[in-house]
């Protein structure tokens, strides 16, 4: 992970939605064609993590079933970019929309994905199948549980998620006593209390506590049943403890053995299964033939899609062709079992204009969006009738219409969303309601056929960009993929940042920290300054929360002049670290990042118009900070002290390495912006910068992590960042020590983007043997997920999708393997490439108005100019060779290779 796992863990060591078990030992399921474009399965009963849609403002986890909600494995959410709530009793945090990609069809009560699920009397009713909200949600981190997966987050942050809960029907019960089981799992250290009952009648049950949260018991309660069905729940209400996870719970005659039967999951039975994720065009498809309880049989096709020319937008299409005849029911739907952070108002229903609308209001009022719905059968507006109110905050319409078997029939649903706090649309010119209900309606008048074109016609224009590794399709797809999802949470005026999790899920809260400008913001620089521009008008726009923090910090003692900027930041640019957690008053390296990103951009684009008025300020009021937040050294020069740098395995430092080496980097650039745009460089940011240390230990020729350092393990890159990309001056000796060093150290359970730093900084050192390569594969292989190459935080689990993660590795194939270097004069490239790896293609790269392809390959490597004046090329990092290249033209240069014996790499 990338910030301390104590400021975001729940209950019993349970994780945030977004967050899942190990990956899978296989991967990928490049079944769809060998071109490293498509991803599929046949298979969701082991190795399967949902994929999701995303346009960069409007995105949604989509389940195995092709459409809807679904709890497992892993909670399907829609996110929605600037949503943030604040709940009462916490700071901002990401709010969740009601799950807008639900549509069924089917006939009378048996519509596909939204029968409701019902475990029998005598059977194990898995608590993660039941219909959960309150707060609760389902995780799969612990095993030993009977599906993998079960009920938490009953307690958040030692505080009882009071509301939770989890209803499980429960059919064919005879009246009289029975016994409830409840199988459940208690780490605590001590009792734990929730609420368990059948049709509303519970009571407080007290669990006792187990070795260690992998462990299960089963506890008992009497209780008396109706004839028929009856329903059975957990609840945390006000008095209970509630750390506590539950696997399942089972109704059977008092007196009798425990049943041993699983209940099974699903609604009907499916056939001829297959999902398919399209990374040209984010059309996620899925197909099967499906049997209704009642024996109907339908083969559907469905298709989502967050439509890419139409931020505002999504769609659901099914083509479902029914093996019977009469009158067919279809559902849509807004699920409020994806509501967070939120609630619903104002359902409505117009029959007239089949259109569904909802308002959700974040928690604290922050924010309000606008959903609306229209539903198309045949391209046709049907009449329709609103559901009957779920009562979790969901809406939904139906219509009847007659179909005969074998005449297939297309159902489409338009979805507009639009929200308070917009960033790409004047916001005076409708309410968000006003404007997600023209966005519907104006797809729906369009058709399917042309919203579909203009989203693929809008990915093509981002794929002109793409990373290939020739002859290589396993690798390429990954590299594709990790493109897919970083492009699917950020779009070219949305000004929102990433948070790790993109817009997967609300993994973090949503929150954006470091791994925006030191991950994934120099991956989509290269080939997308449009859109990375977004993330630092993001950080300019928060400007004055950053002063007022840095000024709160201010004493007469030690006055703070500046900005400082919040290691967790969401809607208004305050710190929305927990109180409790250290990290927003030590982890301020992220000053020092914010600051190499606005730099970053200028040397790529050299607009001396953005660096004069749009990033000026951020870059002075950062050297502010740094110039008197270090303090005088008794032995001399600076020091920076009490901080946390990027290990954060180690609290309350002195001269973190990494911090001092950003803080240097921030104020050196600070002072070169100074004389760009003509303003005047405060004399002590150079004083300051040139008195910091990053301390060398001669004896082991490395740098120590901090003072005081002695080998202790190390959680990611910290002192390697030194290399890059802070381009801290060292020998190469030294530089080669360092990787060798804390590769040794650093803990192997760690986040999923420390390698990529090895392969960077050993790929410009050339490093011998097959350094370079197995820090490349140790960089994604233990991360991935099968079948559509998402990303994991760990290689135990956590964050997912782990955009970070994706970031990093990007950054690999684009600044790794070439050497690319921004510079203000010139573009520099120094190649590299290990024998393991035939060659990288990158095309559509952009620098100062011009974009040109590079081609890495085995002895030569080839840049060619597309577009724009001719291209200035440093030929070798730290080089004065610097060649011209004219449009059309080809410039060429050897690839350096590993010295020594590179082909063993192990197994």
């Amino acid at each position: 992970m990338l910030r301390s796992r104590a400021a975001l863990v729940v209950t019993a060591g349970c994780l945030l939605l977004g967050v899942t078990t190990a990956p899978a030992a296989s991967a990928s399921g490049h079944a769809g064609g060998g071109d490293g474009w498509v991803l599929s399965t046949t298979d969701t009963a082991k190795n399967y993590s949902p994929t999701f849609v995303g346009n960069g403002y409007l995105g949604a986890r989509v389940p195995a079933a092709g459409h809807g909600y679904s709890s497992k494995p892993i909670v399907t959410q829609s996110q929605l970019a600037g949503f943030y709530g604040a709940p009462s009793a916490g700071q901002e945090e990401r709010a969740g929309l009601p799950t807008w990609t639900t549509l069924g069809f089917g006939r009378g009560g048996d519509v596909y994905g939204l029968g409701e699920w019902s475990c029998g009397f005598g059977q194990l009713c898995p608590a993660a199948y039941g219909k959960i909200s309150g707060g609760a949600f389902v995780e799969s981190s612990h095993p030993g549980s009977t599906t993998g997966a079960y009920l938490a987050g009953l307690n958040t942050n030692d505080k009882p998620t009071v509301g939770g809960t989890d209803v499980i029907p429960v059919r064919d019960a005879p009246a009289g006593p029975a016994t409830l089981a409840v199988r459940y799992g208690n780490g605590s250290g001590g009792p734990q209390t929730v609420h368990i009952g059948v049709n509303g009648q519970s009571r407080q049950v007290s669990v006792p506590s187990l070795a260690s949260w992998d462990d299960w018991a089963v506890v008992t309660v009497p209780v008396t049943l109706t004839a028929g069905a009856n329903t059975v729940e957990v609840t945390v209400t006000d008095g209970d403890t509630a750390r506590v996870n539950v696997d399942y719970l089972a109704l059977y005659p008092g007196g009798a053995q425990p049943p041993t039967q699983v209940a099974p999951s699903t609604v009907g039975t499916t056939t001829n299964y297959r999902q398919s994720m399209d990374l040209r065009t984010g059309v996620l498809t899925t197909s099967f033939d499906w049997t209704s309880p009642a024996g109907d049989a339908t083969s559907f096709t469905y298709e989502v899609n967050a439509n890419r020319a139409d931020g505002h937008l999504g769609t659901v299409s099914v083509r479902a062709v029914p093996h019977w005849s009469g009158t067919a029911t279809v559902v849509d739907a807004f699920d409020g079992r994806g509501l967070d952070h939120a609630s619903t108002r104002d359902s409505r229903v117009d029959g007239r204009t089949a259109t569904l609308s909802q308002t959700v209001v974040s928690d604290g009022n922050l924010v309000t969006a606008g959903m609306s719905s229209a539903l198309r059968v045949e391209g046709k507006t049907p009449t329709t009738r609103a559901i009957a109110d779920p009562g979790d905050g969901g809406a939904g319409q139906r219509a009847d219409f007659p179909v005969r078997a074998g005449a297939p029939v297309r159902i489409t649903k338009y979805v507009g969303v639009a929200s308070s706090v917009d960033t790409d649309r004047p916001l005076a010119a409708a309410t968000p309601q006003q404007a997600a209900a023209k966005t519907a309606a104006r797809a729906a008048a369009d058709g399917y056929q042309r919203a579909l074109a203009r989203n693929h016609d809008a990915w093509a224009r981002l794929w002109q960009s793409s990373i290939s590794v020739p002859g290589d399709t396993a690798m390429t797809a990954q590299i594709h993929a990790s493109m897919f999802y970083l492009l699917a949470g950020v779009r070219a005026g949305v000004v929102w940042s990433a948070s790790p999790g993109g817009l997967s899920s609300d993994g973090y809260s949503g929150h954006v920290f470091w791994d925006m400008e030191t991950w994934m913001y120099p991956a989509l620089l290269a080939q997308y300054p449009d859109i990375a521009a977004d993330a630092n008008t993001y950080r300019q726009q928060r400007l004055p929360a950053a002063r007022a923090a840095a000024a709160a910090l201010s004493t007469p003692d030690h006055p703070i002049k500046g900005a400082k900027f919040p290691w967790q930041s969401a809607l208004t640019g305050k710190e929305t670290t927990p109180d409790w957690s250290p990290d927003g008053k030590q982890e301020i390296h992220i000053n020092s990042d914010i600051a190499l990103a606005q730099w970053q951009y200028y040397e790529a684009t050299g607009d001396k118009a953005w660096l004069r008025d749009k990033a000026w300020p951020v870059l002075q009021g950062i050297a502010d900070y740094w110039a008197t937040r270090a303090v005088p050294d008794p032995a001399g020069g600076y020091a920076i002290n009490d901080v946390k740098g990027a290990d954060e395995y180690h609290d309350n430092v002195n001269n973190s390495a990494s911090t001092n080496a950003g803080a240097q980097a921030s104020l050196r650039i600070a002072i070169r912006a100074a004389g760009i745009v003509g303003r005047t460089a405060d004399p002590a940011w150079s004083k300051v910068a040139d008195g910091l240390k990053i301390p060398v230990d001669t004896g082991a020729n490395i740098h120590p992590e901090f003072d005081g350092y002695a080998g202790q393990t190390v959680k990611q890159a910290d002192v390697t960042l030194l290399q890059y990309p802070w381009a801290v001056p060292m020998p190469p000796g030294l530089a080669q020590n360092d990787l060798d060093y804390y590769q040794q150290r650093t803990d192997p359970n760690g986040p999923s983007m420390t390698d990529a730093i090895a392969t960077i900084a050993g790929a410009a050192l050339g490093s011998p043997g097959c350094q370079v390569y197995t820090s490349l594969r140790d960089s994604a292989g233990p991360y991935l997920a099968a079948p559509f190459d998402q990303w994991y935080e760990t290689r135990t689990g956590g964050a997912f999708d782990f955009t970070t993660g994706q970031g990093g590795y990007l950054q690999e194939f684009l600044y790794g393997f070439t050497g690319l270097r921004w510079g203000t004069d010139a573009v520099t490239v120094d190649p590299f490439l290990p024998p393991q790896l035939p060659g990288v293609d990158i095309t559509g790269v952009q620098w100062h108005g011009r974009t040109f392809d590079l081609s890495v390959g085995a002895r030569t490597t080839k840049l060619v100019l597309r577009s724009g004046p001719p291209l200035p090329v440093r030929v070798g990092i730290g080089s004065a060779d610097v060649r011209q290249v004219r449009p059309g033209s080809t410039l060429q240069v050897p690839t350096r290779h590993p010295a020594g014996d590179p082909a063993d790499c192990g197994s």
